[in-house]
């Protein structure tokens, strides 16, 4: 199934990313550099005379079949853990990540 990896990409930073010949290759080499050092990379994105910009933060990669949880916000994302693999069912991921954190999620009477 190969990999999945998560960014967060700033929208201020479309045009510079747009009009960037080299962000590809930005991009590639930080998922690449991620998977050897495990921590969120800044990529830049530079257009005509603008000053470098941090356009997109790669946050995590991992392999496709699983399911990773992430909190997205302020311009940064963090991997709260791991989800379990079953895509149809929100519940048993969000059951997965709870049992990862010591808790056990119980569904709240009517």
């Amino acid at each position: 199934m190969g990999y999945n990896t998560t960014v967060v990409v700033m929208n201020d930073a479309l045009e510079n990313i747009k009009n960037d010949p080299n962000f590809g290759e930005k991009l590639v080499a930080a998922i690449n550099h991620l998977q050897i050092d495990n921590k969120p990379i800044d990529v830049s994105a530079t257009y005509g005379n603008s000053v470098n910009v941090n356009a997109v933060t790669v946050i995590e990669s991992h392999h496709a079949d699983d399911f990773i949880v992430v909190a997205i916000g302020g311009n940064y994302g963090e991997v709260l853990g791991y989800g379990g693999t079953d895509s149809d069912n929100k519940e048993e991921i969000l059951k997965t990540l709870a049992n990862s954190m010591g808790y056990r999620l119980v569904k709240r009477g009517k």
